[in-house]
């Protein structure tokens, strides 16, 4: 059973720049970094990820997996199907996926998955798993019109604290990746 180890920052340029440097000091797999603000967040192909300080939920977690793991076209799909299978409860929204690693509602995205790994000789040095969710972004800060937020949606404050717990106990069910190397 994987063990988290969560460390809540308040600015860093980016979880998966701190988790990456964590990871390559050899923190163990389940190291989260979250932060309330990033300065040089990213998604996908290099695009910049924004969020006011304290509106969203902006985290990377660290996994050791075997090679093949990592190598699975579906991983990100994966990944995006356990996030989402933890918030629909909570917030009641119609999350669907946009492959291979966005989480939508009503058409705009409402958070984006990034995956990062290194390997050396054929083994995985580690897998960071970025996650990137809008929470308590009023719908007039919303970076782009093609973005949304769960306060947008429905009109309410969530708790990121209580939302990243229960992401995390979801992604406990992602097939592999915890087996440790």
């Amino acid at each position: 059973m994987i063990c988290w180890r969560i460390e809540w920052l308040d600015r860093v340029s980016s979880t998966m720049d701190v988790a990456a440097e964590r990871a390559q000091r050899g923190a163990p797999a389940g190291t989260v970094i979250v932060a309330d603000e990033q300065t040089a967040g990213r998604g996908r192909e290099g695009r910049r990820w924004f969020a006011p300080a304290g509106t969203s939920l902006l985290f990377t977690v660290i996994a050791r997996p075997p090679l093949a793991v990592v190598q699975n076209p579906m991983l990100s799909v994966a990944i995006a199907e356990r996030v989402a299978a933890a918030l629909m409860p909570l917030t009641g929204l119609p999350i669907t996926i946009k492959e291979p690693n966005d989480l939508m509602v009503n058409g705009r995205k409402l958070a984006g998955i990034l995956c990062q790994s290194r390997i050396t000789r054929d083994q995985v040095d580690y897998l960071l798993i970025g996650i990137g969710l809008n929470v308590n972004i009023p719908p007039d800060q919303l970076p782009l019109p093609t973005a949304t937020s769960l306060l947008a949606e429905t009109g309410r404050v969530f708790d990121r604290h209580a939302l990243l717990d229960a992401v995390l106990h979801s992604l406990r069910e992602l097939p592999g990746v915890w087996d440790l190397q």
